[in-house]
């Protein structure tokens, strides 16, 4: 089919469950399909995705565009994120993209190379893309009803397929101009296949002046970190003299990462497979985190918050935020590798540290180097040249 036939629609409630079932086919792991439907299901609900956040994309022929039979899709997760540059601070509308995926008998026809084009004409402001929509692709996508459409200051996505694709997925009809991998460093620790029934790993308390956190207390860190997150993007602008951009890890962003992590009992029951989602330092006196938290204090607090992905081989703990110092980080790399042996977990990875804590890392039993997945790539929707740009707090919580 001509790609000019062809464009980019918001997906209808069946076109979305198509895409779903589809997607299943690679992504559920140990989970039937059934459960890895209704595990999004039960997502759809959730803060990140409320209020149509979620929006799930087709390109479909432009006279069927409800059809089931549609090329291939994708997901866009609307977010806001912060900007900072010489003029100050300016909180924006971004998005997360996630799920890009074309049946086995539809590849090989450029249909996902141009979906993606095509997105960029979805998301960003019509000032922030070229004069003219090439014309070889017919009309240009129209998406007024989407939440958020038309407003992106940037977009990112996390490739599995290498740098070159998404790459070339810019918006014109020539390649080149699309999403940049930036920042890829992942610091990593293996650790012993763990008995979680011998008895000896360490209780969640074994150390009064560390904290261990619920989702809802990972929640109401995040939510206090995403204000001193904004005041380090202004610093690093004024260091720097760059523009810096960062996604925040509340509104549901960073429990975005939680809840992924779901299985079923019963059939429809969801359930995590632990309550304990992070860590933080308690400053002296201090019974819990929210108390920490309403005291003032000149320093932020320690903390990490992370994630785990178990359902296949090698069983890994993510770090998905962290907050610490040269001080401090020792303590808290302790605290990670305890939760680790807790949920008999074989590696440990922290994306986006700091090159100054990777060295004290390093002295403590972790190796730092490049992913060669999930590789986070951003595109710039402004006029900065992309040299100028500095994604902050590229960690795993911004995954989608």
């Amino acid at each position: 089919m001509q790609l000019a036939s062809l464009s980019l629609f918001p997906a209808t409630r069946e076109q979305t469950i198509e895409s779903r079932k589809r997607t299943a086919d690679i992504w559920k792991k140990d989970l039937t399909v059934n459960e890895y439907i209704l595990r999004d299901e039960t997502m759809d609900s959730h803060e990140h995705a409320a209020g149509g956040r979620l929006t799930t994309w087709v390109l479909a022929p432009r006279d069927d565009p409800t059809t089931l039979d549609f090329m291939c899709s994708c997901e866009t997760m609307h977010r806001t994120g912060v900007v900072a540059n010489s003029q100050g601070l300016t909180e924006v509308s971004c998005f997360g993209i996630a799920s890009v995926y074309t049946p086995p008998d539809k590849g090989g026809r450029g249909y996902a190379g141009h979906m993606m084009r095509l997105l960029h004409w979805a998301l960003a402001p019509r000032a922030a893309l070229p004069a003219e929509f090439p014309a070889v692709w017919g009309p240009p996508p129209d998406v007024p009803s989407v939440p958020g459409a038309g407003t992106g200051r940037f977009s990112a996505l996390y490739s599995d397929i290498g740098e070159d694709f998404y790459r070339a997925c810019g918006p014109t009809d020539q390649p080149g101009q699309g999403w940049l991998v930036r920042g890829v460093m992942q610091t990593f620790r293996l650790l012993p296949r763990f008995d979680l029934d011998n008895g000896s790993t360490p209780a969640a308390s074994s150390d009064g002046d560390w904290g261990w956190l619920t989702e809802d207390n990972a929640k109401i860190v995040w939510e206090c970190d995403a204000e001193q997150m904004k005041t380090d993007v202004v610093n690093r602008a004024t260091v720097t003299g760059r523009t810096v951009f960062s996604f925040l890890p509340n509104a549901g962003v960073g429990a975005f990462t939680v809840q992924r992590t779901m299985r079923f009992k019963d059939g429809a029951v969801p359930v995590l497979p632990t309550n304990v989602w992070g860590v933080a330092l308690l400053p002296g006196g201090c019974s819990d985190v929210q108390e920490a938290l309403s005291r003032e204090s000149k320093e932020p607090l320690t903390y990490a918050t992370w994630t785990l992905d178990v359902r296949l081989p090698p069983h890994t703990l993510v770090v998905t935020r962290l907050r610490a110092t040269r001080k401090t980080l020792p303590g808290l790399l302790q605290r990670i590798v305890e939760a680790g042996k807790r949920n008999g977990v074989e590696r440990l990875e922290i994306w986006g540290l700091a090159a100054d804590l990777q060295d004290v890392a390093g002295e403590h039993g972790w190796a730092s180097e490049n992913r060669v997945e999930h590789l986070s790539a951003f595109k710039w929707y402004g006029t900065d040249p992309e040299e100028q740009l500095e994604w902050l707090f590229n960690e795993k919580f911004s995954w989608c």
